[in-house]
């Protein structure tokens, strides 16, 4: 076989309904996914959805991805040396005060909690009490002091107290908040949102751990994801880094980036399942879900919602709502797509349809004589 005419086995017939096949193609092995979410080797605590739901979540463009995930890989000088990587890691897992203290004694009445760290846990983190006291004093409205066997006392100096809660008497307008006894309940939450609060670490990212790819090559993969802080990390190669949220790609990269993940995260779901489909039906449908520079949804509030006929519109969901609409804005349907005239019975545009025969007046008249003789 030349090389023509292999290249030509793979070209799209004029007037070939492409959307129609693209749809099929991933609609039909889309009947056979299993609605599951399993945990991930090797990150703890790190679920990963696939399956039906990952699937639904892309189609639909949800900003905020169940279970958010990272690839990120090291510069040259870095990929080969386990030291480094772990140098790297610590910078990117986040750490709360929780996770490194054993026990915690707090007195409401003075306002005071004392963290008993944890030496096993600071080690694992590899972290110091004077890392941890530096952390903790940069934080607003508290007074951090260090006391002996590996404790910190923390005071708080000004509680912003929730006005109007419902069976506390109102607090009048002009009220002195200083003044004001501090509730209870106010500095309880204080004292639990220090020990969530975060000391070191990337925002979003709960876990992290090195893995090492068949090359060799070391690199970390997350549960959670921040591209936006990350690749500001020294060591990290921005342009190897890799999340599974489109649209944090998308603010950070650009919309081709979004639109390879996408695509990308597709055919992964696709090959967990065994399932061949042609990439050309997935470039087709990521293609139109960003078409016009951000990442549309391919139902009623993306794709199918933003079409130019009103049949078409009406034909998928909201029937009366696009009518009323069509008909107190004055809207016109020029029957140019393929739902709209199949609803009205004309024939569509696509495949035979799109033939038009043309025939001189001379010859026509040939025919006709032709056919009157016989």
């Amino acid at each position: 076989m030349s090389e023509k005419s292999s290249n030509n086995k793979f070209n799209v017939q004029p007037g070939e309904a492409v959307g129609v096949v693209g749809a099929q193609s991933i609609g039909e092995p889309g009947t056979q996914f299993v609605l599951r979410v399993f945990h991930s080797a090797g990150v703890l605590s790190s679920v990963s959805t696939k399956g039906l739901p990952r699937l639904i979540e892309l189609i639909d463009a949800r900003k905020k991805p169940k279970t958010p995930s990272m690839t990120i890989y090291f510069d040259k000088s870095v990929s080969k040396s386990l030291d480094d990587a772990k140098q790297i890691l610590k910078k990117i897992e986040k750490v709360r005060v929780s996770d490194v203290i054993s026990t915690f004694n707090e007195d409401l009445e003075s306002k005071e909690l004392v963290l008993n760290l944890d030496k096993e846990k600071m080690q694992l983190y590899q972290v110091t009490e004077k890392a941890i006291f530096n952390k903790l004093a940069k934080f607003q409205n508290i007074l951090v002091s260090e006391l002996p066997d590996m404790k910190i006392k923390i005071k708080l100096k000004k509680i912003k107290v929730q006005k109007n809660i419902p069976g506390r008497k109102k607090i009048k307008e002009g009220e002195n908040e200083e003044e004001k006894k501090m509730s209870i309940k106010a500095i309880r939450v204080a004292f639990v949102d220090l020990l969530n609060s975060i000391i070191f670490g990337v925002p979003n990212i709960n876990k992290a751990v090195i893995k090492e790819s068949d090359n060799g090559e070391l690199y970390i993969a997350t549960s959670g994801s921040n591209l936006a802080e990350v690749i500001n990390i020294d060591g990290v190669d921005k342009e190897r880094c890799y999340t599974n949220d489109p649209f944090e790609a998308l603010s950070v990269y650009g919309i081709e980036a979004a639109r390879n993940t996408i695509a990308n995260e597709i055919k992964s779901v696709l090959d967990d399942e065994n399932i061949e489909v042609s990439f050309r039906h997935i470039g087709l449908l990521v293609d139109t879900m960003t078409f016009y520079g951000t990442i549309k949804s391919v139902g009623r509030k993306g794709i199918a919602g933003k079409k130019e006929s009103v049949l078409a519109r009406a034909a998928y969901e909201e029937t009366v709502k696009h009518f009323t609409n069509a008909a107190v804005f004055g809207e016109k349907d020029m029957l140019k797509g393929v739902a709209e005239n199949i609803l009205i019975g004309k024939q569509i545009q696509v495949g035979t349809g799109k033939i038009k025969l043309m025939i001189k007046n001379s010859d026509l008249k040939k025919l006709k004589s032709k056919t009157d003789k016989a």
